[in-house]
């Protein structure tokens, strides 16, 4: 699996941080590349919780299903593939006195035999810290205005 994070510090309370992020109807509106987001399951938020959503990498759209794990309010959880290119996502919340330090690590792999990881290291590693920067910019200016 190849590993991808970005950190940010958002100058605005965790609670209020992570009510905004964890509501899967605003995803779209920060993440980039994220698109066609729904909850496919009665539980929309927390464990248990299913999305189905597509993420574009590099132009190409990957349809992915992620069901949430560890879902802790005001810290964080985890996302484990459904379906899809296999992913796991970690989103973590720090209180730092007023402010958030959000941190969101990816961790995939593209089942391409030999090519995959050396597809990775070239072209989907450096996306995706360019996504990745680009998103938690976006969520972080979402609290400046």
């Amino acid at each position: 699996m190849q590993k991808v994070e970005h950190t940010t510090i958002i100058e605005a309370p965790v609670r209020e941080v992570f009510s905004y992020a964890a509501n899967w109807q605003f995803w779209t509106e920060w993440f980039e590349g994220f698109t066609d987001c729904s909850a496919i399951t009665e539980v929309e938020r927390g464990n248990g919780a299913i999305y189905d959503y597509k993420m574009w990498v590099l132009g190409v759209p990957f349809r992915c299903q992620t069901e949430i794990h560890n879902f802790v309010e005001n810290k964080g959880w985890s996302g484990h593939r459904v379906k899809g290119v296999p992913h796991k996502t970690t989103w973590v919340f720090e209180d730092l006195e007023g402010r958030t330090k959000f941190t969101y690590i990816a961790e995939y792999s593209l089942p391409i035999p030999i090519l995959g990881p050396i597809l990775c290291v070239l072209f989907t590693n450096p996306a995706w810290r360019r996504i990745l920067k680009k998103s938690l910019s976006k969520l972080t200016t979402h609290f400046q205005s």
